[in-house]
């Protein structure tokens, strides 16, 4: 069985998400949703897709989704698809303010969701080798 993925918004990042998901063996990228209902058809089409027009089109059809949308939605598009039962990896910030990171929390712990935030270049490989290198720094006298 393939995990049915989203992506919530169809900006840069959240193509971005798409592509990465349509990659990913065990995943099914099965729909992209945007305010702007061409720009989400735009995406998914260049990843063999649906295109949906609401945030409950998508939580009809995804077992998780990727939320790329502007900061200052991510509480309102976020919370709405965990509160349809979505895990969510949502783009960093986590939101524009403390309070609205805790509310994002507190729907994730209530209907018992995965929230996950897109710290990802912790990840990337030559980000790891350059911390490494950082941390064991070499001193020169002369």
């Amino acid at each position: 069985m393939k995990l049915r993925a989203g992506v919530a918004g169809s900006g840069s990042m959240g193509r971005n998400h798409a592509r990465c998901y349509s990659l990913i063996q065990g995943v099914e990228l099965a729909a992209v949703y945007d305010a702007d209902l061409k720009r989400a058809q735009a995406v998914a089409e260049e990843f063999g897709t649906t295109a949906v027009d609401s945030l409950e089109g998508l939580a009809e059809i995804c077992d998780l989704a990727s939320v790329a949308v502007p900061t200052i939605a991510h509480l309102d598009v976020g919370g709405e698809l965990m509160r349809r039962g979505l895990h969510v990896l949502m783009e960093k910030p986590i939101a524009p303010s403390v309070e609205e990171a805790k509310q994002l929390v507190e729907v994730a712990e209530e209907r018992d969701r995965i929230l996950q935030i897109g710290h990802i270049e912790r990840f990337n490989p030559v980000m790891r080798e350059l911390e490494a290198k950082l941390n064991h720094p070499k001193f020169i006298e002369s």
